[in-house]
């Protein structure tokens, strides 16, 4: 939606290079869920689309950027 395209996600690559090295090491379904909705998010996914991939809400998922 509009208010999705107005936020900024972006985030460096070495922000991502240590997102995707936490997303490795957890062993929490949760923790690991919201990291791969801040990814995909900082690479170009919209929320909806996070959303249908991880079965959650859009807002929940732009509540974990």
């Amino acid at each position: 939606g509009i208010m999705s395209a107005m936020l900024d996600y972006s985030r460096s690559r070495e922000q991502l290079d240590e997102l995707r090295a936490a997303h490795r090491r957890t062993r929490d379904k949760r923790e690991a869920g919201r990291i791969k909705a801040v990814v995909a998010l900082a690479t170009g996914w919209t929320a909806e689309e996070v959303a249908e991939l991880l079965q959650i809400d859009p807002n929940t998922v732009r509540n974990h950027f």
